[in-house]
């Protein structure tokens, strides 16, 4: 990214991105029957404001003539208590609407274009501290997708869990 204008392009994006994936999140939270599901959404419209956060915080700074803001962007909730959510899907086991799937898969979607345009964005900027925003937002994005994924595979009994099979073909767990 050459100069200012294309920073304030790319962050105003970033925030069109995020702000799309918050109300994306909250209207299949409303609609999702299933507790799970519902607090997933919920969680993932949580993460987006955190992501917006921060963006708002740089695109602020560069548009007061500041430089690019070394950021730290934590560790989020979804990628800590991922290992638990295997235990908690294992407990919900039942039938999902159709409408459920495809919300999944829209954000699944979502998630997936949102981490492709993090990490395009850390391509084009020459600055450190833009690079590692971008690059750790994409990460936190395919923790979203990781666990959409998850739950999206639950739902289908496709026998895999974040990637792993559930279980061995011996038929021992």
């Amino acid at each position: 990214m050459a100069d200012a204008k294309e920073s304030l392009k790319s962050l105003r994006t970033a925030i069109e991105i995020e702000d799309n994936g918050l109300m994306t999140f909250l209207k299949f939270a409303r609609e999702t029957q299933v507790a799970t599901g519902k607090n997933m959404f919920i969680r993932l419209a949580m993460d987006e404001h955190v992501h917006r956060k921060i963006l708002d915080k740089q695109l602020s700074r560069l548009m007061e003539g500041e430089k690019w803001e070394a950021v730290e962007v934590p560790r989020s909730e979804i990628e800590r208590i991922a290992p638990a959510i295997r235990e908690k899907q294992q407990k919900t086991k039942g039938e999902s609407g159709l409408a459920e799937l495809d919300a999944l898969k829209t954000a699944l979607d979502l998630e997936r274009k949102a981490a492709k345009f993090f990490r395009e964005q850390a391509e084009l900027v020459s600055e450190p501290e833009a690079k590692n925003m971008f690059l750790r937002l994409a990460d936190w994005e395919d923790s979203h997708f990781d666990l959409i994924q998850a739950e999206l595979d639950h739902i289908n009994q496709t026998g895999f869990w974040m990637g792993i099979p559930e279980f061995k073909m011996d038929g021992k767990y």
